[in-house]
């Protein structure tokens, strides 16, 4: 089957969301070709999703957090900045169950504690 070619928009984005995950395998000792070989693929399918020139399935990226022993949303940040992920999914709990108002207050605070420091 023939890879789609993708855009270098697409690109880019892919590399923006999987910009870290070269650090959390350095950090697990899991280089590309134990990769490809938990996930029985070959290393150049591997290095293209690491490279952002082929799309990652969301079950791909689940299974990949699973070898690094990491969960999906950990993958997004550093891995010295784990605790960002839990910060960030605590605000977006919050804000999921805010109204329309309460939440561009909290929006605006969020602003505004922002520039004082």
């Amino acid at each position: 089957m023939k890879e789609k070619q993708l855009t270098p928009d697409e690109i880019a984005k892919n590399r923006h969301t999987l910009r870290f995950v070269k650090s959390w395998m350095k950090l697990r000792n899991v280089t590309q070709r134990k990769l490809a070989e938990d996930l029985s693929m070959s290393e150049p399918t591997v290095s293209k999703w690491l490279n952002g020139k082929v799309n990652m399935t969301l079950s791909q990226f689940v299974h990949v957090a699973e070898i690094l022993n990491a969960k999906p949303e950990e993958l997004l940040f550093d891995p010295s900045e784990r605790d960002k992920s839990q910060k960030y999914k605590e605000a977006a709990e919050l804000a999921e169950n805010l109204d329309a108002d309460a939440f561009d207050t909290w929006i605006a605070a969020g602003k505004l504690m922002r520039k004082r420091s």
